[in-house]
């Protein structure tokens, strides 16, 4: 049977000593009716899984003790997502499959050409939260509030690259971009697309405007496919 995996803050770590609180203890006690002696997996956002066993449960919160550490998620690269905001709630979907991708970060945007202006930030946590469980990951994808896309075009120089894919990109395909380094981006636009001006602007401040094909990809599909890529150049999606 397939061990539960549950993310808990390093404060609460003790040695070889866990406690599980909030949320996360009443799922585990009210949703999964563990019991002292379950088996679990509880992860600290740091790449390992704890192996452990609940020794007590409380009122309030769960003890476990460690049994056993391995590493899991060996990340030599940083990835942050921009994908604009989407309507229908279709960047649910981009949430959960970035973060099974192994996104870093997702920091939603708005531009001229978006239509949706509502945005859930702890719902979308919550989202990341359990995509990082069903996918087994030992790191969280933090997703951030929404900002405006001057904002996006400010965060430019805290990367080692910042790639942008654009409709009308005619000469530089996806793989024919830089990705050297360690500290990647990618800004993808809404279902309206990118305004010529914006490109411009990006362009200015050392985006790399790229192509994804002759096919023109729905938002939330540019922006599975524009990570799986990245990720895949980058040797992530490798053993």
């Amino acid at each position: 049977m397939e061990l539960r995996r549950f993310f808990v803050d390093t404060s609460y770590c003790f040695n070889d000593k866990i406690i599980i609180c909030g949320e996360e203890f009443l799922h585990l006690k009210n949703v999964l009716r563990m019991k002292v002696g379950f088996k679990l997996i509880v992860c600290l956002n740091d790449g390992l899984d704890r192996y452990a066993e609940i020794v007590a449960i409380n009122r309030d919160e769960a003890e476990v003790k460690v049994e056993k550490v391995v590493q899991r998620d060996v990340k030599k690269h940083r990835l942050v997502l921009y994908p604009a905001l989407l309507k229908n709630n279709k960047l649910d979907f981009v949430i959960q499959k970035s973060v099974e991708l192994g996104v870093n970060e997702i920091i939603p945007y708005t531009s001229q050409n978006t239509n949706e202006t509502k945005f859930n930030t702890e719902r979308a946590n919550k989202i990341a939260l359990e995509a990082a469980k069903q996918c087994g990951s030992a790191t969280l994808t933090v997703v951030k509030a929404v900002v405006d896309f001057d904002t996006v075009l400010a965060d430019f120089g805290q990367y080692d690259n910042v790639i942008m894919p654009y409709e009308d990109e005619m000469q530089t395909s996806f793989s024919d971009a830089n990705h050297t380094g360690n500290n990647h981006a990618i800004i993808i636009g809404s279902e309206g697309g990118f305004t010529p001006y914006e490109i411009e602007k990006a362009k200015k401040n050392e985006a790399q405007i790229v192509s994804l094909g002759e096919r023109i990809l729905r938002a939330d599909t540019a922006s599975i496919v524009s990570v799986a890529l990245l990720m895949n150049e980058l040797g992530e999606l490798s053993r």
